[in-house]
């Protein structure tokens, strides 16, 4: 009886120890900190990212617009005119226009070039150039310096009219397209900038459609530079 009680006894020490032991386990395990996962985290998404490549140097053709005033290239004329007269007829109520300097006859050529490279890259035939259109020009850019911007300066008569009597009656269309330009940021430069916001009007421009009219052929192109620098331009137009 003695020892079945002394068994039981020793049994139930035995079942109490493990039981502590258990018990102690787990409670160690619920005490042990946690590893910080956002450190780890970030290392292995760091790890999984491929090795970067060195990025090519490729060189841009896009021009960054500055804001100048735009540089008039320089267009050499394919055929200039050699003849350009500094008056033609009709009205000169102020006296005949000065002679024609070496700047005023370089303008000249390079404005009928421009023309017709504008025509060119659109497909067009080129204008002739025509000396009584021209000296008739340069007689109205000289007027208009006394009587002021018009086509109609100095005695009313429109441009067509004004073109007729030259010795162009019977024509079946005419133009006519005037320009004030300022020497910026040379004289070249502003007539190449006023020329050009013509050719940019669009189709419904009225120089514009001078300018890329399929009717008009011959053209004639005068310029007087006034003392102050600013350029007075005509250019006259006849089928």
């Amino acid at each position: 009886m003695a020892r079945r009680y002394q068994y039981l006894i020793g049994l139930l020490i035995m079942l109490c120890m493990v039981f502590l032991t258990g018990c102690g386990s787990q409670q160690s395990i619920q005490m042990t900190p946690p590893q910080p996962l956002t450190s780890d985290g970030a290392h292995m998404v760091q790890e999984q990212r491929p090795t970067p490549t060195p990025q090519l140097s490729i060189l841009s053709h896009i021009a960054t617009p500055t804001p100048i005033p735009t540089k008039a290239p320089s267009i050499p004329p394919s055929s200039p005119p050699t003849i350009i007269p500094g008056s033609g007829s009709g009205p000169a109520p102020y006296g005949p226009p000065p002679s024609l300097t070496s700047e005023e006859m370089q303008l000249t050529q390079q404005l009928f070039a421009l023309i017709n490279h504008d025509r060119a890259v659109r497909g067009l035939y080129p204008f002739v150039w025509n000396s009584t259109l021209a000296g008739g020009a340069r007689l109205h850019s000289w007027n208009m310096v006394h009587c002021g911007f018009s086509h109609t300066c100095p005695d009313g008569l429109n441009q067509c009219t004004r073109i007729a009597n030259e010795g162009f009656a019977g024509f079946t269309d005419c133009g006519e397209n005037i320009g004030l330009a300022g020497p910026y940021p040379t004289a070249w430069g502003g007539v190449y900038n006023v020329q050009e916001s013509m050719m940019n009007e669009g189709p419904t421009g009225w120089h514009f459609i001078h300018l890329t009219s399929t009717t008009l052929h011959r053209i004639g192109v005068g310029i007087y530079v006034a003392s102050n620098g600013w350029i007075w331009f005509t250019e006259d137009m006849v089928s």
